[in-house]
Parts: C-alpha cells; structure tokens; sequence
C-alpha cells in the first residue's frame, strides 16, 4: 500500500514539474516583451531569421554589409523578435531579448575598449553604458533596453525609464496597446505600426484626410508589413481605427470609384516611363478637379472651345494615363478614359464653327471622331476610339491608342483587376534622371495600388530569376 503512496506522489511529483518547467518555458519565450514601454505611439518588429530567408542569402553573405569595425552583438537571442519604439512619453529605444547576460556584458567591456561606448557597469543584477555619448542602455537577464538619443545631462532620465521597464509586469507593460496588437498580427519577417500624430508633418490639417470634425489624427492608426524577397520587396500597409466615425468615414471612401477593369494596362508600351489607373465616376472626377483653382482655370479655358465638362462627365469606368520618357515636358502623356455615352460627339460641328467665327483656336476635324485643337501655346489631340476617350499633346501617341498590346504589365494583371487605384513606374527609364541612385537601378518596376480607402501596397521588382540582394552587397 504504502509502494502505490509514493508511486502516485512521484507520479504526481513528475506531472508538476513538467508544468512547471512548461509553464516557465511559456514565461520565458516573451518575459523580455515586459519591458516594452507601456502606451508606444509607434513600434516595429523584426523577425530577422525569416527577413534573412526572404532574401536567399546566407549569413555569411549579410555579414559583408556590417559597418567595418562593427560586430553583431553577442548574448542577444536573434531568433526572437526586435522592437524600436517610441513610448508614450515620446522616448524612442530598442528592445531584444537576452539569452546570455554575461556574454552580452563581455561584448560591450570589448566595444568600450573600441571607444564605442563606456564601461558597462553592474547595478542589482543590470548592466549599464552609454553607447556614442548619447543612447542609455540598459539589460538584465530577460532583456536589453535601448533609449536615446539625448544629451549626457539626460543620461539619468532615461536610466530610471528603463529601469521602471524591466520592472514592470506583463499588464503595466506595451503588450497591452492596440499598437502591439497590431504588431503580433503582422505575419511579415518586418512590421511597423504607428499612431498618425507621430509621423512627420508633411502637410499640416490637410493629413487629416477628410477625417470628423471631432476626429484626429491620434485615432487612427498605419499599419505596414515588409517582406524581401529574392527579386524584391513587398510592403503591405493599412490604415486602422478603433473610431467609428473614423471607420464610417472609410466606408464611405469605398462608394467613391469602382474596380479597375485593367484593358488600357494590356496596352502600355515597354518603353513607357509609368501608368496609372483609376475607376471613376466622371460626374464625382469633375466635382473633384473643380477643387483646385488650377485646373479650375484650365477648365474655362478649355470650354470656350469644347464641351470639356461633358466629355468628363461621360466617363465612367476606367481612367488611366501613360507618360512618356525623352519627350518635352508637359508633352509626354496619353490619357484614356472609358464612355459611359458619347453624347458630347453631336457637338463637334459647334465647336468647328466656333473656332472659325471667333478666331481665338485653331480646331480640325481629321473624321473617325478624331479632333485637334490649339489655343494661346495649347495644343491638344483628342477624340473617341472605341468607347475610348483620348487626350494628349502628340499626334504620333493620338495614333498608338488601343492600337498594340505589350506584355509590359502582364506580371501585375491579377493585382490590376480588381483594385481601385494602380501606380506603376519603370525605374530603369526613371533613374538616369534622378542621379546618385545607381544601386536602385538593380530593380526594373516600382509598383502601388490599392484595394480599398484603407490598404495599399508598394512593390519593388527587379529581373526575375535574379537575387538583386546579391547584387547589392557586392
């Protein structure tokens, strides 16, 4: 009897320590995320091990791009996830986990001997220096915190900011922000989420975008996901609120055009520098252009000698435009738009007879609907082809619409199709114009479009077949 007792407490005894060992390794494998500042405005994450597999390229090849004289740090467990943030006090850091404090404390002794940073010094099991005179660092056995930059007379501020971090449990700490969240979901080896109100400034109350009255910019949340790849990069951002009236104000967008249909993309030339492509309603598109005084003017000028107006408001559909490059500025483009009706034809003889009478434009009629017109340094060739609104400034582009399909944006149909907005660009024809960009000439396309008002995604493409990578760490 008493042999069955101490079989079921060691039975027991056994069951337990697994859990606990379990449960320990459970606490250990994010412990060091306690330490993220509570409240961040912004946070990025890296999964280096599977931003390294994106790109093909083996650790000794990633090695070549380390600054000469810099070292990766050793003691730090790559194999989890880094953060740079900026708390909600506005300081912005680094976070890692630790997986040997010891070793992580013996490579900053070596990079003091290098002057790089000061002695690490020890503090109730923490370690501290500053490393380049301005970025407190500070690490324990679970984590490695970083906050800066900052003169040496705030060295101490951030000191106890860290020092409250790696104290702080799990329900004091960044985990429990919406920001984090929205960081864990990423499923790319890089995120990167950010309040509004911390992004740079660049156009002052017009970033808000239409947004409420009541709203700002601090409800609304960008959130991108990086991901390399052999020939490139991808990176898929989205707009995000916990708001309503920010959300009904997306929903709302939705209604404004349609899904490209994508036939003028089977039909840009290989040597086009970009094209670009929206589904519109022609009635919103000329409410839109009315905005800007510009364009406006251009306007009335335009209807003195042709009914611009309801030319625009008979498209609807697909609205695209096509530049091109060695071509004077202003003269490079083609823009084509799908007909909902060609009602605006029946007033071509008026606008024949108007230029003859007034003398103030020369106006052509070359038959098939083809037009052209010239006023005060304004040349225009326009007319219809199929259901199909052109307008250039070159005759010899008047003569290429619809004509020729290219397999120029073929890799791109099933993202074309579908989407409400589509920016494609030729860097190879783009770059000899903007110098000191040689090493992006390894790529061949830049490409953004957008499914909704809320997501878009830029693409990088070089040759296929090709690990551009590569070619960049040479």
């Amino acid at each position: 009897m008493k042999k069955r007792a101490w079989i079921g407490v060691a039975a027991v005894a056994v069951i337990l320590g697994a859990g606990a060992f379990w449960g320990y390794r459970a606490w250990s494998s994010d412990a060091y995320l306690y330490a993220l500042p509570s409240h961040p405005k912004a946070l990025m994450a890296v999964d280096w091990p599977e931003l390294v597999r994106g790109t093909g390229l083996e650790a000794e090849e990633l090695a070549t791009c380390i600054p000469e004289g810099m070292e990766i740090p050793q003691g730090i467990d790559w194999e989890k996830r880094t953060y740079v943030f900026m708390s909600g006090k506005e300081f912005t850091g680094f976070l890692a986990a630790v997986a040997d404090r010891d070793e992580l404390a013996e490579w900053f002794r070596e990079a003091a001997k290098k002057k790089l940073c000061g002695e690490p010094e020890e503090r109730a099991g923490r370690y501290w220096t500053v490393w380049g005179g301005s970025w407190m660092v500070g690490f324990d056995d679970r984590a490695l915190l970083v906050m800066g930059p900052g003169l040496q007379a705030e060295m101490d501020v951030y000191r106890r900011e860290i020092t409250a971090c790696l104290l702080q449990d799990k329900e004091e700490s960044g985990m429990q922000s919406p920001v984090f969240g929205d960081v864990e979901k990423a499923g790319k080896s890089c995120a990167f989420v950010a309040r509004l109100d911390v992004l740079p400034d660049l156009y002052g109350k017009e970033a808000l975008l239409g947004l409420p009255g009541h709203a700002s910019l601090g409800d609304v949340n960008l959130v991108a996901e990086l991901e390399l790849e052999e020939d490139g990069l991808t990176v898929d951002a989205e707009i995000r609120s916990e708001n309503p009236d920010v959300n009904r104000y997306y929903e709302q967008l939705a209604v404004l055009g349609g899904e490209i249909d994508g036939t003028y993309a089977r039909y840009v030339p290989t040597d086009a520098l970009g094209w670009c492509c929206v589904n519109v309603d022609g009635g919103y598109l000329l409410e839109q252009l009315r905005q800007s005084p510009m364009v406006r003017t251009f306007l009335l000028g335009l209807n003195m000698g042709v009914d611009a107006d309801l030319m625009i408001k008979s498209i609807c559909g697909d609205f695209a435009a096509t530049f091109f490059p060695e071509r004077p500025l202003g003269d490079g483009y083609l823009l084509t738009a799908r007909l909902e009706n060609t009602d605006f034809l029946k007033e071509a003889p008026y606008w024949k007879e108007s230029a003859a009478r007034t003398g103030a434009m020369v106006f052509r009629d070359f038959g098939d609907n083809r037009f052209f017109m010239s006023a005060g340094g304004l040349r225009t060739y326009f007319g219809v082809k199929d259901r199909t609104l052109y307008v250039t400034p070159d005759g010899e582009l008047a003569a290429q619409v619809c004509a020729e399909e290219t397999p120029t944006l073929s890799a791109w149909e099933d993202e074309i199709g579908g989407s409400r907005f589509f920016l494609w660009g030729n860097l190879r024809r783009m770059l000899p114009a903007a110098g000191g960009l040689e090493r992006l000439g390894l790529f061949r396309d830049v490409v953004l479009y957008s499914s909704d008002a809320r997501r878009f995604t830029l693409e990088l493409k070089g040759e296929e077949g090709r690990n551009v990578w590569k070619e960049i760490l040479r």
